[in-house]
């Protein structure tokens, strides 16, 4: 799939989107590389212990990337949205979509405020500003600027 999968279930219509499956793979590769580093280092006497903590450190660090790149993903339906991150699922009604708030930069983010809290994504998801269009039509937000 590319990132924004549709499935219809009767006559609704779910769209899926999520992380672009690169940054999964670059946080595996790296992951991979920082478990080769520890096993590594077991070759050698004398490593200090800060040295071994260091390196698994950042073997957990790129398992919970992967994880978070794996795991996360916006649903789309007729009757809102449903944000699944790493640890908590959230559902949002169209209704309960208050604002969309855009904060551009290198990477952008999308902060969606609703009644019930807030959620957010980024420019990491494939087909973001489809998502954001999609979204500000449905919760009969304003405009986007062109």
């Amino acid at each position: 799939m590319d990132g924004r999968e549709r499935t219809v279930e009767g006559e609704q219509s779910q769209q899926v989107f999520r992380p672009r499956k690169v940054l999964a793979a670059t946080m595996a590769a790296a992951g991979l590389l920082w478990i080769g580093v520890l096993v590594y280092l077991f070759n050698f006497e004398g490593v200090p212990l800060k040295t071994f903590l260091s390196a698994g450190f950042f073997v957990l660090f790129f398992a919970v990337s992967v994880t978070y790149y794996g795991r996360t993903r916006i649903e789309v339906d007729s009757r809102g949205i449903t944000c699944r991150g790493m640890v908590r699922t959230r559902r949002f009604s169209f209704a309960d979509i208050r604002k969309l708030d855009i904060l551009p930069g290198p990477v952008t983010v999308y902060a969606i405020r609703g009644s019930k809290g807030f959620v957010h994504f980024t420019s990491f998801f494939r087909h973001h500003r489809d998502l954001a269009r999609l979204l500000v039509e449905r919760a009969g937000l304003s405009p986007l600027p062109a």
